[in-house]
């Protein structure tokens, strides 16, 4: 293969076009680990589905403590981020994903169902019947950021408005002013959700932040405050990316590719609408890596990691590993099993949130096809120049005349 090929993977202009697939089939017919030597310095990038699996379940071998973004962010936003669950190993991820993991079990997630349905309902019916609009700005981040809002108790439209606005600065990370906007965006952000917790303080709701606030581990101790803002602080960040992303890619996946619409309604109008989401996790794969550090020598797939050494774990890559996914580059809702990797390779710090990801998106089909809603693009789609999501800044598109496509 080509240099350009994998070096080139952390460039984010690389990503501008689409997900280098190619790169990654390339990387992977040399196995599913490779030594990679960017110009930024040099990592292990594992491509296989069962490196992936492994390192992420080896949380005593390979740390996320010294960071989980490729290259190493600027020590600033590094600082900013400390204290996150996404940077922490046990045993001190296992003491606070234990005191808030009760919020986001499948059974609590059920209750969702009705409200949930009614935010995906509200927005749908304020599509513009004949302008072109931007799907991502009207549709695609507000709904999950009213879902997240109102998970934490918020009301307000503006406090609504500075959720989604700070999630944009933070993903901005790859942007020439993104370090400067991460860490403004993580700084109010926190701000924000102290101000809320003390507002919940006097006026408790039936929502997380007031659930929070007298939550204990097993020694009886609360919340520190660092810890609480942490929390919501990630549960905004990956609430919103994951099924923002999403929902852009799906839809411009429904209109580029009309038998990708076709194979969507029919799996929905089957009973199927579950099975469409998780194969749409595994095709679009909305969060393209994490990365670890090792914390001592590991033999991995016959090759040495050193410790120190970085490994970036391309979840988009071994979603499409044809050893696990047949036919990987194909779009197939009734694939199973499908134990994909869009909420990370398992383990520890696989997404607690990953519930309410798929009900949000479930709940989005089944109300665009209940509806007959069909759209062409209005111009051209624009992606994020960003390594970290596989993100769409922009999808201008209109509803068709009389719905057809």
């Amino acid at each position: 293969m080509s240099d350009l090929s994998a070096t080139s993977l952390t460039d984010p202009q690389t990503w501008v076009p689409g997900v280098p697939h190619e790169a990654f089939d390339l990387l992977r017919e040399h196995g599913g680990i490779s030594w990679v030597e960017p110009p930024t310095g040099g990592y292990w990038a594992l491509t296989g589905y069962d490196e992936i699996a492994a390192v992420s379940k080896d949380h005593d071998r390979f740390t996320v403590e010294q960071g989980s973004f490729y290259p190493r962010p600027a020590p600033e936003v590094l600082d900013s981020q400390r204290g996150m669950l996404l940077l922490m190993d046990p045993p001190d991820h296992t003491r606070l994903r234990r005191m808030v993991s009760k919020s986001f079990t499948p059974r609590v997630v059920s209750k969702f169902n009705t409200w949930i349905r009614d935010v995906v309902v509200q927005i749908l019916d304020e599509i513009p019947e004949t302008e072109s609009f931007d799907f991502i700005s009207v549709v695609a981040a507000r709904i999950p950021g009213l879902v997240i809002a109102s998970i934490l108790g918020i009301d307000e439209e503006k406090d609504r408005e500075l959720i989604v606005d700070c999630a944009n600065d933070i993903f901005a990370i790859d942007a020439p002013d993104g370090p400067e906007r991460h860490v403004r965006a993580q700084e109010r952000l926190a701000q924000y959700v102290v101000e809320l917790r003390d507002h919940k303080r006097l006026y408790p709701g039936d929502d997380m932040v007031t659930s929070l606030i007298d939550a204990r581990d097993e020694n009886g101790e609360l919340l520190t405050d660092q810890e609480y803002v942490k929390y919501i602080a990630l549960l905004v960040l990956a609430g919103y990316e994951t099924t923002h992303t999403l929902l852009g890619q799906t839809m411009l996946a429904m209109i580029k590719h009309p038998e990708i619409a076709d194979q969507l309604q029919a799996a929905v109008a089957d009973g199927g609408s579950s099975g469409a989401v998780e194969e749409l996790l595994r095709f679009v794969t909305p969060v393209n890596y994490f990365s670890r550090t090792a914390t001592e020598d590991v033999e991995l797939s016959g090759c040495r990691i050193r410790k120190g050494d970085e490994v970036v774990l391309w979840y988009t890559a071994g979603n499409r590993d044809p050893k696990v996914f047949p036919e990987p580059h194909r779009f197939d809702p009734t694939r199973s099993p499908n134990m994909h990797m869009a909420f990370g390779g398992g383990g520890v710090h696989h997404c607690m949130g990953n519930h309410v990801a798929r009900l949000e998106v479930r709940l989005f089909l089944e109300e665009v096809f209940a509806r007959g809603l069909k759209f062409e693009l209005a111009g051209e789609a624009v992606r994020g120049a960003n390594i970290f999501a596989n993100q769409l800044k922009s999808l201008p598109i209109r509803r068709t005349a009389g719905g057809a496509r």
